[in-house]
């Protein structure tokens, strides 16, 4: 079969083969037909839309971390800027080496009229993934040079231990004709207000007022805390910056393992998609719960994607916030957003329970019933069995971090092969 594709044929012909189990990413028009047979095929959390291009990237990290396989991330070629920091300073083989596809749609492509904004980026697009060591391939005529191309993109990403990228103009996919997908019905379940889960789900609110004093807490007891939590088999993956550096300065004082957990050493902002991606790969007997410890900054920096996994991502999950108010790793530099605007953006996510604290007493409790949440046997209907029970418990702490932090030893590939390991 030549051009154009048959999304169906494709997936079945191509990409299954491959052992394409999860498929993460930003729609792109011309992509259009194959990611309407995903939406239509596939449900959340094994296909999720996200809000910019980087969550679908460390999803896919994540997933690979896990599984050994490669996750398929879609975009527009437009979108690889936002999908460049995981990219750059995560999943290259120069950092953590973590291998997956790219199918990049190619908007602008010279000698394809096409809108003014795709004037500029569209002619650059092959010299931007040599630039970033992206290997690519562009997609070719027919069924059976795809299969070939393709499986070669997949050695090379295994291989070389990095991501790869197949190109793809506007017309490569025929409109998929099978089941038609149902907005209507989804936008009304969105805007039935009396049992969203925005509305019945209200924080618990545990905080206590210090006007004359400084918050008790600190970033390290909220890391001793939570590491003190973890069971053996329990994942954590940790944020970048002073977060992850007092995670392994705790763990190395107290001469435990630090095979279970996953350093985000960059990727501001991913470390909650990285940490979904993991849990999308393993079983619950393999991790009964990963938790991800995240900076408030980093949490802000890319919200829309944690209010997307919030609400469609896996069950299982404790995500935990520390806000400081500040940029510590970068000198205390404030957030310009206000507590109580922060707390009320957290309100509004569709975590299934939230917990905003500021004592080690709420902390621990906040932490018992997390874990009784995370864990609980779900109702058995398939909405159940794909999403929740997603846990938030926002941490609010003094600024300032421990004196002389370590940093890993190891290189973030060792790192990562560690943690790897740990799940065999």
């Amino acid at each position: 079969m030549a051009l154009p594709f048959d999304p169906n044929e494709f997936f079945t012909q191509v990409l299954q083969p491959n052992s394409v189990e999860a498929v993460f990413g930003v729609p792109d028009s011309s992509l259009s037909g194959l990611l309407s047979f995903f939406a239509a095929t596939m449900p959340a959390p094994r296909h999720i839309v996200t809000a910019n291009e980087g969550g679908a990237v460390a999803l896919a990290s994540g997933y690979h971390l896990a599984t050994g396989k490669l996750a398929l991330c879609y975009l527009q070629n437009s979108g690889l800027s936002n999908a460049l920091n995981p990219l750059q300073s995560l999943a290259s083989n120069a950092v953590a080496a973590v291998p997956m596809l790219l199918m990049i749609g190619w908007r602008g492509k010279p000698g394809i009229k096409d809108e003014p904004q795709h004037a500029l980026i569209g002619p650059q697009l092959l010299e931007n993934l040599d630039a970033n060591r992206i290997p690519y391939e562009h997609i070719p005529e027919t069924l059976q040079e795809a299969q070939t191309v393709v499986s070669r993109l997949f050695a090379k990403a295994l291989s070389e231990k990095r991501p790869v990228a197949l190109v793809v103009p506007p017309g490569a996919f025929k409109p998929f004709k099978g089941q038609e997908l149902d907005h209507s019905a989804k936008l009304l379940g969105r805007l039935d207000i009396g049992s969203h889960p925005i509305v019945r789900n209200e924080p618990r609110t545990w905080l206590f007022k210090y006007p004359d004093q400084p918050l008790p807490l600190t970033r390290e007891a909220v890391v001793r805390g939570v590491l003190g939590r973890i069971q053996k088999k329990d994942i954590l993956v940790s944020s970048l910056g002073g977060t992850s550096r007092e995670v392994y300065m705790v763990l190395k004082e107290q001469e435990r393992p630090i095979s279970r957990v996953f350093f985000v050493l960059g990727a501001m902002g991913h470390a909650y998609g990285v940490a979904c991606g993991v849990r999308l790969g393993c079983t619950q007997l393999k991790a009964p719960m990963v938790y991800c410890l995240d900076g408030d900054g980093s949490f802000l920096m890319h919200a829309g994607n944690n209010a997307v996994l919030a609400d469609v991502g896996p069950r299982g999950m404790v995500h935990v916030v520390v806000h400081n108010g500040v940029h510590s790793s970068t000198g205390d530099q404030p957030l310009s957003i206000r507590l109580d605007a922060y707390l009320e953006l957290a309100k509004g996510l569709a975590y299934t329970h939230k917990f905003f604290v500021d004592t080690v007493q709420a902390l621990d409790r906040a932490l018992d019933l997390a874990a009784a949440a995370a864990t609980a046997t779900p109702a058995r209907t398939a909405e159940a069995e794909n999403k929740g029970a997603a846990v938030l418990i926002l941490v609010l702490v003094g600024p300032g971090q421990s004196a002389n932090l370590p940093r890993p030893t190891e290189t973030a590939e060792c790192l990562k092969d560690l943690f790897i390991q740990s799940l065999e």
